[in-house]
């Protein structure tokens, strides 16, 4: 999961590097035209945020309401994980090929509110659950999350503008967010299993 989270960390940052240019270059804008252009992406995590926070509290309070007990895997519910890791790699498709094509330039900024709105919902789902699943070591598993979402932020963008030179926009956009996509189960299959998976991880402490 800390993985999953770096990887778009990651992605997310390279992101931000080609604003400069692209916006820049393809559109035309002036330096200060084109620090304003990080404010779609701000708009899309504010959203997310909203977002997550209503659906993750919705949740908790309807199990606890019929007399279920509230367990780590209800902070990854399908109506956050799937709307989060499916609308991130759709934003970078939608910004790398509007772009690419020289659409009008609100099309690229509302791919990156798209790919704000997203990251939020992944990021807040994944950091809650480890918290709430590892309790007394939380704070070695968020420390684990930061040390490794930190480092991929520093490093994937050091590859990233070669990658775009070679590919271009849309193919270089859309290979990260076919990256993205092969990490999307990965909350799924948490919020499905995760109770199984650490009772095998339990067994064996007691063993």
């Amino acid at each position: 999961m800390c993985i999953y989270v770096a990887i778009l960390y990651g992605i997310l940052y390279l992101l931000f590097a080609t604003y400069s240019f692209v916006f820049r270059q393809v559109y035309g804008f002036t330096t200060a035209s084109t620090g304003l252009v990080f404010l779609a992406g701000g708009l899309g995590t504010l959203m997310g945020l909203f977002y997550v926070g209503y659906f993750s509290d919705k949740t908790l309070i309807k199990r606890a309401a019929a007399g279920k007990t509230i367990t780590p895997e209800d902070r990854l519910p399908f109506i956050i994980t799937i709307p989060g890791s499916l609308t991130f790699p759709i934003g970078l498709f939608i910004y790398g090929w509007t772009a690419q094509e020289h659409v009008h330039w609100i099309f690229p900024q509302i791919g990156t509110a798209i790919t704000g709105f997203g990251s939020i919902l992944i990021f807040v789902g994944i950091q809650t659950y480890l918290v709430d699943a590892f309790e007394e070591y939380a704070a070695s598993v968020i420390g684990a999350n930061a040390v490794l979402r930190g480092t991929a932020g520093a490093l994937i963008p050091l590859a990233g503008l070669s990658m775009y030179d070679g590919l271009g926009w849309g193919w270089g956009n859309s290979l990260l967010a076919f990256v993205a996509l092969a990490f999307a189960p990965m909350p799924w299959v948490f919020g499905m299993y995760g109770a199984k998976i650490r009772g095998w991880k339990g067994s064996k402490v007691r063993l």
